[in-house]
């Protein structure tokens, strides 16, 4: 196997998978909520994130197609793809372009990040670092975090011992989570529906790192998906607009889907 793991092969390889991609292509507020007021309708922080948490089903498998629009401090570009997402973290994307096969295909499972080039016949893994994530979709996100926050759930919290706060803010219901004094995740809920409108992950010392909005929710069996999901990255100055249509939710306990075989003859690389 041919590893690439120096600089240089690891830049070339970011800007080849931008390329493909582009091939594929077809045609808040920070601060403390207000503890004195209350927090009419809703019971606890805790009860408001477990109906958020039960709109997508913990062994549900999301699929549907995301035109995306990329906005970097460089420049702008759209993509068009077709997705699986399941909790807690996998992932398996497919470049959908303006005619023939897909042209790209990437899958995350059990830790491992793995990308097919068909054109070029070039297979690639590697551990599904923020890092490696990023030669692929411009944010430096843990994968756990990714996945949650594009079926529309809060992501997981690494803190210790955390703490929710919740109050009432306008037309939402605010939950601040904190590890002692550091503010981890902002999310705000629709006070008239109760669906997930925003969430803020900082870094704990009060600096938000991403900022995502979500809107048009899509009841479906119980289940609210937003068609509708704008990521900012505070740190890289990218914005993510994603729009899904024809949005589908499975319940197969199959992974293979997320399983991303060489292919024979394929060009093996490595991901550092």
């Amino acid at each position: 196997m041919e590893k690439k793991t120096a600089r240089g092969k690891k830049c070339s390889l970011a800007v080849l998978i931008v390329l493909c991609l582009s091939a594929a292509i077809s045609g808040c507020v920070s601060g403390r909520p207000d503890p004195g007021r209350p927090a009419a309708g809703f019971a606890s922080p805790e009860a408001a994130l477990r109906d958020i948490a039960g709109t997508a089903p913990p062994r549900g498998t999301l699929k549907a197609i995301a035109a995306i629009q990329v906005v970097t401090p460089s420049g702008a570009y759209p993509l068009k793809l077709a997705v699986l997402l399941r909790r807690p973290a996998m992932m398996r994307v497919e470049a959908i372009p303006v005619l023939g096969p897909p042209n790209f295909y990437l899958t995350i499972h059990e830790g491992r990040l793995k990308a097919l080039l068909p054109d070029k016949n070039e297979f690639y893994a590697g551990p599904a670092t923020r890092e490696n994530i990023a030669m692929f979709l411009p944010l430096r996100i843990d994968v756990e975090s990714l996945v949650s926050l594009l079926m529309g759930v809060p992501p997981p919290v690494a803190g210790k011992d955390p703490r929710r706060e919740g109050a009432m803010e306008a037309d939402f219901y605010r939950i601040d989570i904190r590890e002692g004094e550091s503010l981890l995740q902002s999310i705000r809920v629709h006070r008239a529906d109760g669906t997930l409108a925003g969430v803020d992950i900082h870094d704990g010392a009060g600096k938000a790192l991403y900022r995502v909005r979500y809107e048009d929710p899509l009841r479906s069996g119980g289940f609210v998906t937003p068609q509708k999901i704008a990521i900012v990255s505070e740190e890289d100055k990218t914005t993510l607009t994603i729009r899904y249509a024809e949005i589908e939710w499975t319940f197969e306990e199959d992974d293979s889907p997320f399983e991303l075989k060489v292919p024979p003859g394929a060009k093996e690389g490595a991901f550092p």
